[in-house]
């Protein structure tokens, strides 16, 4: 009905992202946008939606542009967009908008709706100067931890010429840990240390962070490769066992790929390594086969430490390939998952590369371990949902060659690796929900029993928590590391922090989970997530305790001692009450040990109603008031005194705990991919024969229908653009062809009968 958008006047330049783009947009009551990226604009055919949109701000600089993408996710070449209809010329600040959850299955795309307010679940809370301070001092004390030399591990240095540019010449260090069946070097503790060296590094206020994650990255891509103090080994070892093809094709026990050997830049193996070395004739078999929970630190840090590097090419490379291996070893992507009965399908995460979750009793891909064990501790909700907008975000078509094809064959798609990751984010918090008490207490281990009719199948239907917190209905249990099932102990305790950073770095998301009911269904009037889950040990300490960490100095009258506090979570000795319930059966470990305190204290960013954001600081204040760091030397610790008080042992686990929770507690963490949790638009897409009925859809000689439903993206409608909802007709132009590039955003729009999803905005 008017000219193309893009035949006004030439536009001026701008620079979006990494990406050079011209940009026009006219406002009146049509408003054009009109963007073109590399070297040519393609006149595009129309493809119409209607759209549930806010009112729009006069002023072009409040939009970016909106990419436009196919249905396996490949962006197209050329945009352009009109949005018509009568569009107000001032804008309005309401912040209530409809949203939807967008569910992938077997076969179909899903959404369900509801509506919540962004401004219910409040802003997030942090500690003062006394929390920072403490989180200075346990920094220090975890930094005396790391070690120079490879040769502490046993493993000999990785070739300069198979690392990235920003590895070459580094050190390597390690982290020595100490105590329990974690005593050596574990992932555990390098996934500890890369991930804050990350977060730091991402902030680049510390002098020391980014070249400390380098240096622990480096040791991790040595350990990927491996190798053994006497004897031989196959390498890349990864998280296999020492045979050919173990580690690098998924139909070799154990199923997945836990270590991508090549790369298109002819670069090192990358992935995921065993979680204990040295490794030697002796301990091979106990120590080989990853470790989920340390896994998932390390890639949460080197996506950081990615982005600290503003994402060399070399260096997006090898931490893609790190984190489609632990999607493949530690979460059984593509294969291992069940379809709930409302078509959902969902990725439990399993214990590592060789045991634990959904891996089946029998047949050629069993558990090395007892089957149907999961641990709750393990959740990383955070980490799965930045590692799914890494991928979205800096994904290469090359990068396609590195996913493990189905054990049928089909190759696995991006679409599918990002369906996993958030399908972990959906099944961590189902099980999280039947594994805890009221009062924030968590098992150890859980069961996730869903067998299949075949027992050696991989994928079937079923509902993992089904029977949680036990091991099938006949109440089995399992158990592993040393810690007790259905008991609150040093495995479960970290669960707050990893959902704290959920909440801190991913709000509104954490806020929005899907729960269902024991047998698979939906239940709509079930709410959790991270915030509700927080506020549980919120409101066990404000209700337990006998002082108020609200008042400064109210739990430290008369003494140094913490005791006051203990009352909330100290079963034996204070007579604590909901720490032991169904979901968890079994006494509690002691809270006087610094590894089950502290990590409770990182609820506390999360808001409570009962509570205010000024008594909330001055509680993570009391807490961070438990040792005195007077006499430690922040830059380096071996030069000073240790921290002085009740619970404040420098041990390799106390202080792992201490010093996350207290990064989280110091406002440390900061979001890396603010458009996953900014505000969204509605927006319905008409079926494809609406499309052809309305004369909107124009299809392309020798492309079928199916070819030009197109999956959009929106990049950056500023929140400042969004107003009062109401219906604007939208008309976007798309080029046909492909080209590399970012994917941004999180959700997607997909042909077939009219549905509703949400395009993410910058924040």
């Amino acid at each position: 009905r008017s000219p193309h958008p893009c035949a006004s006047p030439p536009p001026r330049r701008c620079h979006l992202g990494q990406q050079e783009v011209s940009r026009h947009m006219a406002i009146s009551r049509r408003v054009a946008i009109c963007c073109r990226v590399g070297r040519a604009m393609v006149v595009p055919r129309p493809l119409v939606l209607a759209a549930a949109v806010a009112s729009v701000t006069s002023a072009a600089s409040e939009f970016h542009s909106m990419m436009i993408y196919d249905n396996d996710l490949q962006p197209v070449d050329g945009i352009g967009a009109i949005i018509e209809d009568d569009v107000p010329t001032t804008s309005t600040t309401t912040e209530t908008l409809t949203r939807t959850t967008s569910t992938f299955t077997t076969s179909t795309f899903t959404t369900s709706t509801s509506s919540t307010s962004t401004s219910t679940t409040g802003p997030k809370v942090f500690g003062g100067n006394i929390t920072k301070e403490a989180f200075a001092g346990w920094l220090s004390v975890w930094r005396s931890k790391y070690e120079v030399g490879l040769w502490n591990a046993e493993l000999p240095d990785p070739w300069e010429s198979m690392m990235p540019k920003a590895l070459k010449g580094h050190e390597c260090k390690v982290v020595r840990s100490t105590g329990g069946v974690a005593g050596g070097v574990v992932t555990e503790g390098m996934g500890y240390g890369i991930m804050i060296e990350g977060l730091l590094a991402a902030r680049g206020e510390d002098p020391r962070a980014l070249n400390n994650s380098l240096s622990l990255i480096k040791s991790w891509l040595a350990m990927v490769n491996g190798g053994v103090a006497e004897g031989t080994i196959t390498q890349p070892f990864g998280g296999g066992q020492n045979a050919t093809n173990s580690s690098t094709k998924p139909e070799t026990w154990p199923y997945g790929v836990s270590a991508i050997e090549w790369s298109h830049l002819k670069l090192g193996p990358a992935g995921v390594p065993a979680w204990k070395f040295p490794i030697n004739r002796s301990n091979i078999v106990g120590n080989m086969g990853s470790a989920t929970d340390g896994d998932q630190d390390a890639m949460l840090g080197m996506i950081y430490t990615a982005y600290a590097l503003q994402y060399p090419a070399d260096f997006v490379d090898v931490t893609m390939r790190s984190v489609i291996a632990f999607a493949s070893a530690d979460l059984g992507f593509p294969d291992l998952y069940r379809v709930l009965p409302t078509g959902d399908k969902v990725f439990v995460p399993k214990l590592g590369s060789q045991w634990g979750g959904l891996l089946p009793e029998e047949g050629p891909y069993k558990t090395k371990q007892q089957p149907w064990c999961y641990s709750p501790g393990y959740f990383a909700p955070a980490h799965y949902r930045t590692m799914r907008d890494f991928v979205m975000q800096r994904w290469d078509d090359k990068f396609a060659d590195y996913l493990p094809p189905h054990l049928d064959g089909k190759p696995s798609t991006l679409r599918e690796i990002v369906e996993a990751f958030d399908s972990a984010v959906t099944a961590g918090y189902n099980i999280l929900y039947y594994s805890s008490c009221s009062s924030g207490s968590v098992s150890n281990w859980v069961g996730v029993k869903a067998e299949c009719d075949d027992p050696t199948q991989l994928s079937c239907r079923g509902v993992p928590w089904q029977h949680t917190p036990w091991v099938g209905d006949d109440h089995g249990t399992c158990k592993s590391s040393g810690t007790s099932f259905g008991a609150f102990g040093a495995d479960a305790s970290r669960s707050t922090w990893r959902i704290a950073m959920d909440y801190v770095l991913f709000h509104e998301e954490s806020h929005r989970v899907k729960m269902y009911d024991r047998q698979g269904d939906l239940d709509e009037g079930l709410a959790f997530g991270a915030q509700r889950f927080l506020n549980r040990i919120v409101a066990q300490y404000a209700s337990r305790s006998i002082c108020d960490g609200g008042v400064p100095g109210d739990c430290f009258r008369n003494t140094s001692s913490p005791f006051r506090l203990a009352y909330a979570f100290d079963v034996k000795k204070c007579n604590a009450t909901d720490v032991v319930c169904p979901n968890v059966p079994n006494d509690p470990m002691s809270w006087w040990a610094g590894f089950m305190a502290y990590p409770t204290f990182a609820a506390f960013v999360a808001p409570y109603d009962e509570i205010g954001a000024e008594q909330m600081t001055n509680w993570m204040d009391t807490f961070s008031s438990i040792c005195n760091f007077s006499a430690v030397d922040k830059w380096n610790y071996t030069r000073g005194g240790k921290p002085k008080g009740g619970i404040c042992l420098d041990s390799y686990f106390e202080a792992s705990q201490a010093v996350i929770a207290t990064l989280v507690m110091a406002g440390t963490l900061r979001p890396i991919f603010p458009a996953s949790s900014g505000a969204g638009v509605m927006v319905t897409v008409l079926a494809d024969t609406e499309l052809q009925a309305s004369g909107g859809l124009e299809v392309a000689p020798g492309e079928d229908d199916s070819a030009v439903t197109r999956n959009l993206v929106a990049r950056g409608l500023r929140a400042a653009a969004i107003g009062a909802l109401g219906m604007a007709g939208v008309v976007l132009a798309a080029g046909c062809a492909r080209r590399r590039g970012s994917l941004g955003g999180y959700e997607y729009l997909r042909g077939g009968p009219s549905r509703s999803v949400v395009s993410p905005s910058a924040s």
